[in-house]
């Protein structure tokens, strides 16, 4: 064991640099296991990928990867296939060829090989655009170490290819060339939080006299796993790799050409796409009904509420995601159907057509990634969203989701801020969530022998009604009724609900609720006073941070307990009354203990007052919810006679 440990260590110096394709090391073949992370299941030795362009026929983008991966548990085979992804357009293509691979094993002392056949590589499509060439090494075990290589001929040479250094296993070494014409201004887009080992730029030769070759190299070493942590958007946002965009094109002789475009640029495109502004233009079909609808509402705001669900009831989203429309407004409006961009632009047409100041907002989803506001790159939007302005106040609406309350989004589209477009404007928007709002209250006759009976309301507002809401409608207020539960201890009746159908208004929630005791009375009663609503495990368990903490929307939960003790019963020890406060007014934990006579309450509050936290904040936002989760577990004890 001490061994393996000590060779663990001095694994990042004994691989620490690019492989040679079919050299393979004693030390690769005879790690098992990686000192610095015991849970991985696999590890990169090393990550070579080289890009250059060429000129023989036509201008294209070749790309050569090698990559090395040691297998080291069962759970880490799947890395032994590999999927490579290549884009098809029109005529152009992406081809992936000079696939090859070897899988090592050390076996009785013998280092075995066993190659990859051609016929083990098949493709696969994945969309009208995307394939992939699919194989898996054969031959593996624990302690595998394989070797692929493949290169990838473009004919997009407007579109280098990213380069991830970290992917979810760690890595050791990671190196990417680029040769890239002076013809070619491209912008570097690092992103992560690992740092770069080396970043080197050279003179590279080329083939053509007059043409000079820019030769970059970025390195990264030691790259920890990009692991999921509770509450992030997506964990790409946080992987260490480079993006390339094309900012402007500069041949011998010619006027510069500008390929990146500006914010005014994007507007003025997506306002004369057929796909995107185009539909605005398009309201006849429902001149009428907007008209009608007109007449039944007094205010601007009453109005925009009407239409909205007018939109909500009529349109059914078929689930996918888009800035861009894929039919008319008109089409979609008949055959009630449509994504997210056929639904949202529908009504933005309408809002505008009776008077109000609507506009549609391009929006990155939490699962898409962060909105790209360093650089004018529109296929980064991925959703499309409807602004209005009514008496100076913004609403965001998004009419895909039925059950949705006027001015809220769904969660999915919380991801920061939003492109605004209008004809001659356009600006960033945040996307503010509303709350999440819980209020509990619970009415219990405690008796001597244990046994507690009353009554339970919950009032669910903003986000947390929403979820009730979609509960009750995907699944029955039967199965509804048994997510009330509180555990074993206690028996739940049926739920009655208020406001069901009422969106704008907090939902309310009543049922009974009782538990027995021990069938005698007891000199001693001890309590666990949330009812079952207490805390119990706190979902930030690493001592340190890298990613913010994203919760997508504040946080107002409320929990009081409202016990009527029985006669001679006393508190012989409670919680004591306690405020816990995050700095920066980010949150607030309230704890309270009081008694009147014969009236028991507890009290708990918490309040997340931002929904995001960043990495210098973790260690406060950690401790705060481990005094809650300490608060929650102290129990009352209550004795019969007087009180110590």
């Amino acid at each position: 064991m001490l061994f393996l440990l000590v060779f663990g260590f001095a694994a990042t110096s004994a691989f620490a640099q690019v492989a040679k394709y079919g050299k393979v090391n004693e030390a690769e073949l005879k790690m098992t296991r990686f000192a610095q992370d015991t849970s991985a299941e696999a590890i990169v030795l090393s990550d070579y990928g080289y890009t250059r362009f060429s000129f023989n026929h036509e201008v294209q983008v070749i790309t050569e990867r090698h990559i090395r991966i040691k297998i080291l548990k069962k759970s880490g085979y799947d890395w032994a296939t590999i999927d490579v992804p290549f884009y098809v357009k029109g005529g152009d293509r992406e081809r992936v060829s000079s696939i090859k691979g070897v899988t090592y094993n050390l076996e009785n002392g013998q280092v075995q090989k066993s190659k990859l056949e051609s016929g083990a590589v098949f493709e696969e499509q994945h969309s009208e655009n995307w394939f992939s060439k699919k194989f898996t090494m054969p031959n593996v075990k624990e302690g595998s170490v394989i070797d692929v290589a493949y290169t990838i001929t473009s004919d997009f040479v407007y579109n280098l290819r990213e380069w991830e250094f970290q992917t979810t296993i760690p890595t050791l070494w990671s190196e990417y060339h680029a040769e890239i014409p002076s013809y070619y201004d491209y912008k570097f887009l690092m992103q992560g939080y690992h740092p770069l080992y080396s970043n080197d730029k050279n003179i590279a030769a080329s083939a053509k006299p007059e043409l000079v070759n820019n030769a970059y190299v970025w390195i990264m070493k030691d790259v920890p796993a990009l692991k999921e942590e509770k509450y992030i958007t997506t964990i790409k946002d946080y992987q260490s790799r480079i993006e390339f965009e094309l900012q402007q094109i500069v041949y011998p002789g010619q006027a510069a050409r500008q390929m990146s475009g500006n914010w005014d640029d994007v507007t003025s495109d997506l306002m004369m796409s057929e796909r995107f502004g185009a539909q605005l233009n398009r309201s006849g079909f429902f001149k009428s009904e907007v008209a009608y609808t007109m007449n039944q509402h007094k205010t601007p705001l009453q109005l925009a509420q009407a239409l909205y669900d007018q939109v909500k009831s009529r349109m059914n989203w078929n689930g996918k995601y888009t800035y861009l429309a894929t039919t008319t407004t008109r089409k979609a409006y008949e055959t009630r159907t449509g994504n997210v961009a056929d639904i949202n632009l529908l009504l933005t047409a309408m809002l505008q057509e009776a008077g109000l100041e609507a506009s549609p907002v391009l929006v990155s989803t939490r699962e898409n990634g962060r909105p790209p506001k360093q650089s004018p790159l529109v296929n980064k939007f991925n959703y499309v969203v409807c602004h209005v302005e009514i008496d100076g106040v913004s609403y965001l609406l998004d009419a895909t989701e039925p059950l949705m309350p006027f001015g809220m989004l769904p969660v999915r589209a919380l991801n920061g801020e939003g492109y605004l477009i209008k004809k001659k404007e356009h600006r960033w928007v945040a996307l503010k969530p509303v709350v999440y709002s819980k209020f509990i209250t619970t009415d219990l006759a405690l008796k001597a022998n244990g046994d507690m009976d009353g009554q339970a309301t919950e009032s669910a507002g903003g986000y947390y009604a929403f979820s009730v809401r979609k509960s009750l409608s995907d699944n029955g207020e039967e199965k509804f009724s048994e997510s009330l539960k509180r555990g074993a201890n206690y028996k739940v009746g049926k739920p009655m609900i208020e406001n069901k159908d009422k969106l704008t208004e907090a939902l309310k929630i009543k049922y009974s609720i009782s538990a027995s005791g021990n069938g005698q009375d007891n000199h001693i009663i001890y309590l666990s006073p949330l009812v079952g609503h207490a805390k119990t495990d706190n979902p930030f368990k690493v001592s340190e941070r890298v990613y913010p903490v994203d919760f997508g929307t504040p946080v107002d939960e409320t929990i009081i307990t409202n016990y009527t003790i029985p006669t001679g019963y006393v508190i012989d020890e409670a919680p004591k009354n306690v405020t816990v406060s995050l700095p920066n007014n980010g949150g607030k934990f309230t704890y309270l203990v009081q008694q009147e006579g014969n009236t028991l309450q507890v009290l708990s509050r918490i309040n997340i007052n931002k929904p995001v936290f960043y990495a210098q904040e973790y260690a406060y936002l950690k401790e705060f919810y481990n005094q809650i989760i300490a608060k929650h577990a102290e129990q009352i004890v209550l004795k019969k006679g007087t009180a110590n």
